[in-house]
C-alpha cells in the first residue's frame, strides 16, 4: 500500500516512515500487519515491542523506556538499518497512544534528530511521552525548544565535545548522561545510562534516574532469559507497586495474562468467582492479593517447568508459614514481611540472579534484604525453622520451637498447612 500524501515522515495507515521520500511506504504491512485498522497495542508489544524500566536512587520503578524486543542497534550501523527501526519503533508508538497510555509512569522514546523536523512528535504527544535526542547544533536547538513551547517534552543528551546542550541546560526538564560522566551542576533531572556498579549512584543527584545492568538486569548470567528479564520486572512491580501499574504491566505483556488468570482462579487465588480476565482478576483480588498472586507468577514465568513450578511452590509453602508461625507468637516486624521473606527466598534460583541483584532491583526492605542474607533476624530464624521442615530435621525443629516458646505440635501443623494449601498452585502451573 502506498500512500498519496507527498508530506514525507507522515503517520500512514497505522504506519510511520521517517524517509525521504515523497511516497513512504506503510510499515505496518513490511511487519505482516494488516494496515487496514489500527494495530492493537498487544499485537505489537508480543511482536516487536519491550519497555526498558528506569529507577531511582532507592531502587523504585519510575518511568520505562520504549525500545524494540532484542535489537541493540549499533552507532555506526547502515543509515537505512537505523531508519527501519526508527520507523517501527514509532509505528509501535502510534498504536500505544491510538489504544491509550493510560499509566502514571513516564514513557521515554529516542529519536532522531531529524524526526523533531517533521510532523511526528506534536501528532502523538502525549502527557506520558519524554523525546530523548540529540542535540547537535542550533538548528536543532531551535526545533526542540520551539516544540517544547507547543506542549512536549524533550530530554536532550549531554555531549562533552558540544555545548550546545549544556549551554541551553536551565531550558530542559530532563538531561540523559552516561554513568562515567562526571555529574553537571544542573536543576533538570539527570536520566543516567550505563550503570553496572552499586557506587556509581553515589555521584549523582538524588533525584536522578537510572537506567543499566545493575538496576535492571541488563547484564544476566548466561543461563538467564529474556523471559525472566521480564519475571524480574513483574516482581518488582507486583511488590513495590500500585494495583494500576500492576494492571498496565499485564496491558503490556498480555501473553503473561492467560497464565496470571489459572493462578488467580485457582484455590491458591481463592476467588469466590471466577475471573473473566487477567484485569478483572487483579481487581477483584485486591492490592495484597493481586501482588502475591503476581509473584508466584514471575516467579514461575508464562512456561513453567518442573524445575520453575518446584521453586514457586516451595516460596508460597514458606511464606504461608511463617505468615503463620508469626501469628502464632514469633517475634517478627509482621505477617507479612515474614511472608514476603517465604516467598523470595527461592526467587534468586527460580530467576537466576544474584541476591545482591535481586535486593538492589527489588528496593527491599532492609528487615527483607538481611534476612535473605542469612543475618541473623527473627525472620532469619523462621526461614531457617521453615528449611528445618522441609527437611525434617527434628533436632533443630525442637531447637526452634523452644526459642520460640511455640509447641514443636503447633508448628508441624502450621507447616503441614502451609504445604497443602501451597500444593494447589502445581494445577494452575500445569
Amino acid at each position: 500500500m502506498i500512500s498519496d500524501d507527498p508530506t514525507p515522515s507522515r503517520i500512514v495507515g497505522g504506519g510511520i516512515n521517517t524517509g525521504e521520500s515523497g511516497q513512504p511506504a506503510v510499515v505496518t504491512q513490511v511487519l505482516g500487519i494488516d494496515s487496514s485498522a489500527p494495530i492493537r497495542e498487544e499485537v505489537l508489544r508480543a511482536r516487536y515491542l519491550t519497555f526498558d524500566p528506569l529507577f531511582d536512587s532507592g531502587s523504585s520503578l519510575v518511568a520505562h523506556q520504549l525500545v524494540l524486543r532484542g535489537r541493540t542497534l549499533l552507532v555506526d550501523a547502515p543509515p537505512e538499518l537505523q531508519q527501519m527501526d526508527e520507523d517501527m519503533l514509532l509505528t509501535g508508538l502510534y498504536s500505544l497512544t491510538q489504544d491509550g497510555l493510560t499509566g502514571k509512569l513516564p514513557l521515554l522514546v529516542k529519536i532522531s534528530s531529524g524526526v523533531l523536523f517533521s510532523d511526528i512528535p506534536q501528532q502523538l504527544n502525549h502527557r506520558q511521552l519524554i523525546w530523548c535526542v540529540n542535540i547537535d547544533n542550533e538548528e536543532h536547538l531551535s526545533r526542540a525548544l520551539a516544540l517544547q513551547d507547543a506542549g512536549l517534552t524533550f530530554c536532550p543528551t549531554l555531549n562533552r565535545n558540544n555545548a550546545v546542550v549544556k549551554d541551553s541546560s536551565s531550558a530542559w526538564r530532563y538531561l540523559a548522561c552516561h554513568a562515567d560522566d562526571t555529574p553537571p551542576q544542573v536543576k533538570a533531572r539527570l536520566i543516567v545510562e550505563g550503570v553496572r556498579q552499586s557506587h556509581t549512584q553515589i555521584n549523582w543527584p538524588e533525584h536522578a534516574w537510572f537506567k543499566g545492568s545493575f538496576f535492571s538486569g541488563d547484564t544476566q548470567p548466561a543461563n538467564n532469559t529474556h523471559e525472566q528479564a521480564i519475571q524480574l520486572d513483574l516482581l518488582a512491580i507486583a511488590l513495590r507497586q500500585s494495583l494500576e501499574t500492576l494492571i498496565q504491566f499485564f496491558r503490556l505483556n498480555p501473553t503473561m495474562a492467560p497464565r496470571l488468570l489459572a493462578i488467580a482462579n485457582s484455590q491458591v487465588g481463592g476467588l469466590s468467582r471466577p475471573a473473566e480476565s487477567a484485569t478483572h482478576a487483579l481487581v477483584v483480588l485486591g492490592a495484597q492479593r493481586a501482588s502475591r498472586v503476581a509473584a508466584l507468577l514471575a516467579l514461575t514465568g508464562t512456561h513453567p517447568t518442573e524445575t520453575t513450578r518446584h521453586y514457586a511452590i516451595t516460596g508460597l509453602t514458606r511464606a504461608l508459614f511463617m505468615g503463620k508461625v508469626t501469628r502464632l507468637g514469633a517475634p517478627a516486624e509482621s505477617a507479612a514481611a515474614a511472608f514476603e521473606v517465604g516467598l523470595l527466598s527461592t526467587a534468586p534460583l527460580a530467576l537466576s540472579v544474584p541476591l545482591e541483584t535481586l535486593i538492589r532491583k527489588l528496593g527491599l526492605s532492609a528487615t527483607t534484604a538481611r534476612a535473605l542474607s542469612a543475618h541473623p533476624t527473627p525472620e532469619g530464624a523462621m526461614l531457617q525453622l521453615a528449611h528445618a521442615c522441609e527437611n525434617n530435621d527434628v533436632e533443630t525443629l525442637e531447637k526452634h520451637a523452644q526459642a520460640l516458646d511455640i509447641p514443636l505440635h503447633q508448628i508441624s501443623v502450621a507447616y503441614l498447612d502451609a504445604l497443602i494449601a501451597a500444593s494447589a498452585l502445581d494445577a494452575a502451573l500445569l
